[in-house]
């Protein structure tokens, strides 16, 4: 995410908790006040892989560089992500969210493009998960579904250990 100096916006709230009619609203603000955003998207086969640190560095690394094409910028601030072998400076924080604007902004549309994913793709493709509720975040509702259904295809069978048996009895 790259903001200019006359970036309309202050300060973004946390993005897991506004209502999901204020982050879109912020999330349109963003999107059209922005110089550049670089997004990546990674499968869940990529994370199963992988492992979820290495997914998160080629992510970080693909955002960037998608970044990068639309506007020039100095260095990355990450939260609290090293990447050890980028093009430019990093300057990784803690709590990266709190400390930056565009790290707020870049969180903010994370979470949009990926509750929209959950609702608008996975959700008709697998309607008995609930993802439009749960946003496959681990609520209660989720893993009641993963218990009665197994694991779906688009599940990340790493994360899901706990589900023994449930993760191969998906048959839809």
């Amino acid at each position: 995410m790259v903001l200019s100096p006359s970036f309309p916006l202050q300060s973004v709230p946390d993005s897991k908790r506004i209502s999901p009619t204020r982050r879109k609203a912020l999330f349109e603000i963003i999107c059209r006040e922005a110089v550049a955003i670089g997004l990546s998207i990674v499968s869940e086969r990529w994370i199963d892989l992988v492992g979820i640190q290495r997914a998160n560095e080629f992510a970080l690394y693909e955002a960037a560089w998608r970044a990068i094409a639309a506007g020039r910028f100095e260095y990355l601030i990450v939260d609290w992500v090293r990447l050890p072998w980028s093009f430019t400076p990093v300057l990784a924080l803690p709590r990266a969210e709190e400390q930056s604007l565009a790290v707020a902004c870049a969180a903010l549309v994370a979470k949009v493009v990926r509750d929209s994913i959950m609702e608008e793709w996975y959700d008709p493709l697998f309607p008995e998960y609930g993802f439009s509720q749960h946003k496959g975040y681990g609520t209660a509702l989720h893993f009641e579904r993963i218990r009665a259904f197994g694991l779906a295809p688009c599940h990340r069978r790493s994360f899901c250990g706990q589900f023994g048996e449930a993760k191969e009895r998906y048959t839809g």
